[in-house]
């Protein structure tokens, strides 16, 4: 439960922020909120890309098929793609690994900095 909670928030973050800030600063924020939701660090990469690819899939699709625009085409084959669905997944690609490491960074941070039993 708590890791489809971390996937939604995470996916809301990309959703809400992702036209009005730079990605970066996007991805800090996931990562702070990776640390906040404690767990395994491979669940956190998990929501993270899942979260981030998601919307970075569904959105340019969303767009595409409502406008009717032959933009996409059109770059892909300056690209040198046959269509331009090539391109959505290549952006889907991208924020799947970069949404994941920087949930599973910011999981490891949040670790680094919790208290730990000493253990002796």
């Amino acid at each position: 439960m708590k890791f489809l909670l971390q996937m939604l928030v995470i996916a809301l973050i990309a959703f809400l922020l992702g036209s009005i800030v730079p990605y970066y600063v996007m991805m800090i924020l996931i990562g702070a909120v990776s640390s906040w939701f404690r767990g395994a660090a491979f669940l956190a990469f998990i929501a993270g890309a899942i979260g981030v690819a998601s919307v970075w899939v569904i959105a340019p699709l969303v767009i595409w098929s409502v406008s009717g625009s032959d933009l996409p085409d059109k770059f892909s084959q300056i690209m040198g793609f046959s269509n331009g669905t090539i391109l959505v997944g290549i952006t889907g690609v991208i924020g799947f690994f970069i949404g994941g490491s920087s949930a599973m960074t910011g999981n490891f941070l949040g670790k680094l900095f919790r208290e730990r039993n000493a253990g002796y």
